[in-house]
Order: C-alpha cells, then structure tokens, then sequence
C-alpha cells in the first residue's frame, strides 16, 4: 500500500518515514507547493490508499486533490486523516510490528514514491527501495564522515528526497537531525551560530540568501560542510561562501539515484563550481555519446550504476525501460570525467530548468499555456537569474484574431501549476522555431 503525506517539515513526517516502512507501506511524499489538480495526478497514478496532513491550510489543499482524485471514477476513495498523530496511532501502528518482532526484510521493497519530471514534462514517480536508500544513505556518510557527534541541520523540504534522505542518514549513523518545517533564511543563520550545527544541507538560492543574511560575519567553527546540490552552483557563489569560511562540498544527485550521485569531499572540495566530484561508495559514472560508446576525456551523457538506482517509474515500464538498461541509469544530464576521475557536470537535463532547487521542465508549463483558449502554442526556456539560478520564460502564440496579456497568462497558470513553475515573463511571438520536422529549437528561444 502507499501512503501520501501532505506535510512540512517536522516531526510528524519523520515519525510516518519509519513508521510505513516498519508497516511494509511506502510513503508518497508529496510536494506542498504543487496545486490540488498536479497532486490529484499523483495520487490517482500512486493509488495511495491513505492521504495524512494536518488542519489548515495544507488540509483544505488535500480535500481538494482528492476530490479530483475521486471524481475520475477511481475504484477506491482515498482515505483522507487530516491528523499525523492520528494516522500513526490508529491507521498505521496497531498493525505494524513492534520493534525486533518483525523478522527478514525484503530490501527489494519499496520505502518511498517519489516523484520527479522526465525529459517530457510528465511526472513520473521514482520506485526507491529500502536497499537503495539504505546504500544512499551509507556512500553519503562515508563521503561526509558522518558520526554520532554531527547535528545535521535540516532546512530542505522533507517531501524532496534530498531533504528525508538526511533523516535516513542520521538514523543509521547516530547523528543528530535539527528540523525546521521550512526554510528561513534569518532562522539558519541564528541555528549555525545557536544550535551547533555541524552539517547544513543548501541549494544555491537558499546559501546565498543565507550569507545575505549572515553579512560580514565568517562561518561557525564548528560548521564542517556544507552539502550544496539540487542544481548547478555558480562559482561565484562557491567562492563567496569559501572565502567566508564556509567550508561548501558541492554535489550532483538525482531522485532516480536515492538523492547523491557524486560529491565533494569536505576536506578537499576545491574552489571550482561542480568540479571535483568523486562517485559515492559502491557508485559507478561513466560518460557514452548518443550511440552510447564510452567517452573518455570529452563531454557527452552521464549514465550511473550501483544499488541507489530506483526499481523503476510506477506503471512506466517503457519509460522505466528506457532510463535503466543493462544496470545503467541513463540520466540525460550532460558531463565529463577528467583524467583524475573526478565528474564535471555541464549542463542538467536538456530542458530543464531549475529554478531555486525546484525542477521545472517547459514541456509541461507549455502544455498548460496550451490549454488556454487564446493560446496557438507555446515554448518555455531558461533565463539566467543572480538569485535563483534559473527562471522559466514564456514565448505565445496567439490565435488569429486573439489577443494575449500577461496578467491573464499568469492566473490562468497559477490555477493549475506550482508557483515555481510559473514563467516570470511572457513574450509575445508571431511564430515559433522550428527545425524541418516541426520539433522546437529551445537553444534558439535561449
């Protein structure tokens, strides 16, 4: 069975992280940004049996989602418990075993649904088994030396795997896991300096934010890492942070790999970007061109193997097929590995933006723009930005006769996609690029 969770960050989220896989359940963490309508998606495809969030707002949300579940005439009602608590105590605990009574565990079985976007633009959720995210977990700690001393500090979205794969890290290594249900900047700053912080998980947009933040003053003592991922880091950013002190590891990861694929390591991150990035523990990279022949020396796809690997997309075996072959996960991300074995990464996925760590992918903001009655078509690209990495733009087309504003452009999106995802501009354009067989030319939008 799986369970959903609509939650931020807190206690209650780690208490259902175990709790479902000591009950043989998986645990669908959704993302609370998302509207009712994408996550009515996710929970009609998860065929989650049992929705758990909280009263308020986050309640109202997931009472709406599955209404928009139920009323696509699926089997079974979800079962919605607007109380953690209550879940855990009456749902999910009576029936689970006590603690050492268990027995044997499948590893093979599946611990977390995540879902994340493919090349298309259409969600597709991440099978992570109990034996991937245990390895994860083990290749991350080895890397970052964790130990039972370390307070990891915690300010990422717990529904991201990024964000509970620290809580499976600290579980296994005796660490500390210092919580916050949300990301404020101010709050980090005060929990480096008050609450011995020793590991702090960042993106690029929340790290500048936090030496915004912290002004002139240098990084903790006893701040030994910062684990930077969910996209390219600027090496200006990097630098800025070293040159504070604080001592930034950067990382590149993916959800179809448990979280961290390759990274730093803190005592030898050197002051490039992305550079340096070794393969965790038991992790192999290789680079392949399109005929998927070895490169050795030269940029081309990165392709991963190990036992992080996801099981497959649920109910996606052509595109589970078509992301792991022969053992291989083929991630689409552009890169090259020098002659030390360290992993440069380039570019992420060929579409992908990722704006302040949130992956947006144009394919599905296009079709959404697409839906709207003035609409002919519609293409999204990247726009560079200083604060978040990336913003998504919009070029439309409209239809004869119609004409588009920008303001209705954005409500109209805002009602059916995540903020995140919204394009920050719409550009009008009389005809879009195209090559010979009619395929968009983003590079050229670009």
């Amino acid at each position: 069975d799986v369970v959903a969770t609509l939650l931020d960050g807190g206690l209650a989220f780690v208490d259902l992280l175990h709790a479902a896989a000591a009950r043989g359940a998986a645990l669908l963490p959704l993302n609370v940004r998302l509207t009712a309508r994408e996550l009515a998606f996710q929970l009609a495809e998860s065929a989650a049996k049992l929705l758990v969030c909280e009263a308020g707002r986050l309640a109202h949300l997931a009472r709406e989602a599955a209404a928009l579940v139920d009323a696509r005439a699926r089997p079974e009602r979800i079962e919605l418990v607007a109380n953690a608590r209550a879940a855990l105590e009456d749902r999910i605990a009576p029936s689970a075993p006590a603690y050492g009574e268990r027995g044997p565990v499948d590893s093979r079985q599946t611990h977390a649904l995540v879902y994340t976007s493919g090349t298309t633009g259409t969600p597709k959720g991440a099978l992570l088994s109990q034996r991937a995210l245990f390895w994860s977990a083990i290749g991350s700690g080895m890397r970052l030396g964790l130990a039972p001393a370390d307070r990891w500090l915690v300010c990422m979205p717990l529904y991201h795997v990024g964000g509970f794969s620290i809580l499976l890290r600290c579980t296994l290594f005796g660490s500390s896991a210092i919580l916050h249900e949300r990301f404020d900047a101010e709050r980090v700053d005060r929990a480096l300096d008050e609450d011995g912080v020793t590991l702090v998980s960042l993106v690029p947009t929340m790290l500048a934010r936090v030496l915004d933040a912290r002004g002139a003053r240098r990084a903790p003592r006893g701040l030994r890492c910062v684990l930077l991922g969910g996209g390219p880091a600027p090496r200006e950013l990097v630098d800025r942070a070293r040159s504070r002190g604080f001592p930034v590891a950067t990382s590149y990861g993916l959800t179809e790999a448990s979280s961290q694929v390759a990274t730093q390591h803190p005592t030898l991150a050197r002051s490039r970007g992305c550079g340096g990035l070794r393969p965790l523990v038991g992790t192999e990279i290789a680079i392949v061109d399109g005929s998927r022949e070895p490169l050795h020396g030269r940029a081309g796809e990165i392709i991963v193997r190990g036992p992080t690997l996801m099981s497959g997309y649920q109910k996606r075996p052509a595109e589970t097929a078509r992301a792991l072959q022969d053992g291989w996960l083929y991630t689409g991300d552009v890169g090259a590995i020098d002659a030390t074995g360290a992993l440069e990464v380039f570019e992420r996925r060929r579409d992908l933006i990722i704006s302040g760590g949130e992956n947006v992918y144009p394919a599905e903001v296009e079709r959404v723009l697409a839906e709207h009655p003035a609409v002919a078509e519609a293409a999204v690209a990247a726009r560079a930005d200083d604060e978040f990495g990336q913003r998504a733009i919009a070029w439309v087309v409209a239809k004869r006769g119609e004409r588009l504003d920008a303001l209705e452009l954005r409500r109209f999106c805002a009602e059916r996609l995540a903020a995140y995802k919204i394009p920050v501009e719409f550009r009008n354009a009389e005809t879009l690029p195209r090559n010979e067989l009619g395929k968009l030319l983003r590079e050229k939008l670009a």
